[in-house]
């Protein structure tokens, strides 16, 4: 049976560095940081007080379906629509945006699929503490709603009157590329025509940070703008994150049919489980994801130009991740340049994997690989690894994205440049 090819045509971003995919990229090859003190609550009984906060203020809505309910729910499932909202402008999928309630009209075979790892833990803590202070009538109708991690694709789907096929994926950090890769599977089947697909997390809260001291994973660095420290030998952890980034997928033929700008071609994905414990990444079971990804676009590891890293900041995942894209290239002559955009965004956890896909689209636009921010001093074990400094001008022709989490789940995405290039993202 033929396989359909799988192209983007829409990207929208919200994260610490901006409201735009521009933003986004901008940020990246200036070597802005995004991260700052947490404004969201009193940090001082942790050890990190930093994070990397969305602006607030810019996530608004045109007046349209429940434009009531959205207001009120979590962070996580409002920065997901805001970003499939611009993903859908971009992709001039719907026609023409309109004013008013209406609701614009897709055309039929379409889904929606997104990541999200823990949905509306803030809503929780919030309910929980509101029940205990005030009682129990004072519980927000609104809380079960905000909390359950479908509501992020609901709520694009419910907006946008799109009837067709609504996934969830739950897949810890690896979800929003488990969701692209789920979507890509279904347009390149035949099963859907197009699909809004990628990952959501907002979870800036008193109990993430408690959690996640516990697990003596935070950077405890004292500057904002020097950490989290991908790759660096000072590396410590991760600073908390938050952000989403959705696209627009259709099959290839279907886009070129209504003359839709390309930004850039999926020929790859594949997700495996496998990892040494709960928590760790393991550079043998990456490694054998990244090589599928790899054979499922038809492609040997010299082929790759570009690696969109995972590292976070972590001493044993950044590790694990060099271990793994070493023995993927071992027999290869031709190297990819490697680097981490989380130094300039932290740790977002399902929105990982599409916010790197983000950058990776532009990188192949712009020709350049932004730095790895915070890289001062090498790990030692790293040396053979061309971790990227600066900002690199080089021929970029597919990257591979990768997103790994907890309960060794692991997720690698090629994109490639499309031929013939069409109008950039920026």
């Amino acid at each position: 049976m033929p396989r359909h090819r799988v192209v983007v045509t829409g990207a929208g971003v919200l994260c610490p560095l901006g409201s735009t995919v521009e933003e986004l990229w901008r940020g990246l090859v200036a070597g802005r940081s995004g991260i700052a003190p947490l404004t969201r609550f009193d940090a001082g009984r942790f050890h990190s007080r930093y994070a990397g906060q969305v602006d607030d203020s810019v996530v608004t809505f045109a007046p349209g379906p429940l434009q009531f309910e959205t207001k009120r729910m979590s962070a996580f499932a409002r920065y997901a629509l805001f970003a499939a909202d611009r993903a859908l402008d971009d992709s001039g999928l719907g026609g023409p945006a309109r004013t008013g309630a209406d609701v614009r009209r897709y055309p039929p075979g379409g889904g929606v699929y997104l990541g999200v790892a823990m949905g509306g833990l803030p809503s929780i803590e919030e309910g929980v503490l509101r029940q205990e202070r005030r009682g129990v009538r004072r519980t927000s109708p609104f809380l079960i709603p905000s909390l359950i991690p479908n509501m992020a694709a609901s709520v694009i789907a419910l907006r946008h009157g799109i009837e067709e096929e609504q996934v969830t994926v739950a897949g810890a950090c690896a979800s929003g590329s488990q969701a692209i890769g789920q979507a890509m599977r279904a347009i390149r089947s035949g099963a859907r025509t197009w699909a809004v697909a990628g990952g959501a997390e907002a979870v800036i809260t008193p109990i993430t940070y408690s959690g996640f001291q516990a697990m003596r994973v935070l950077s405890r660095h004292d500057d904002p703008k020097t950490t989290p420290r991908p790759f660096d030998r000072s590396r410590d952890g991760i600073v908390v994150g938050e952000g989403a980034a959705v696209f627009v997928l259709e099959e290839r033929a279907h886009a070129e049919a209504r003359g839709a700008v390309i930004h850039g071609e999926l020929t790859g994905f594949d997700t495996t489980s496998g990892g040494d414990d709960l928590t760790g990444i393991s550079s043998r079971h990456v490694t054998r994801c990244l090589s599928g990804a790899l054979a499922d676009a038809g492609l040997e590891p010299d082929a790759v130009d570009c690696v969109f890293a995972q590292a976070s900041g972590m001493v044993q995942g950044d590790a694990a991740e060099l271990e793994a894209l070493d023995a993927l290239t071992a027999d290869t002559d031709h190297k990819p340049v490697v680097t981490s955009i989380k130094g300039h965004l932290g740790y977002t956890f399902a929105a990982n994997g599409p916010l790197n896909l983000a950058a990776a689209l532009m990188a192949l636009r712009h020709q350049a690989v932004p730095p790895t921010l915070n890289l001062k001093e090498t790990d030692a074990r790293f040396v053979k690894t061309d971790l990227a400094r600066e900002v690199r001008e080089r021929e970029i022709r597919r990257c591979l994205v990768n997103a790994f989490g907890f309960g060794g789940i692991n997720a690698g995405l090629v994109v490639s440049l499309a031929e013939p290039r069409s109008r950039s993202l920026a």
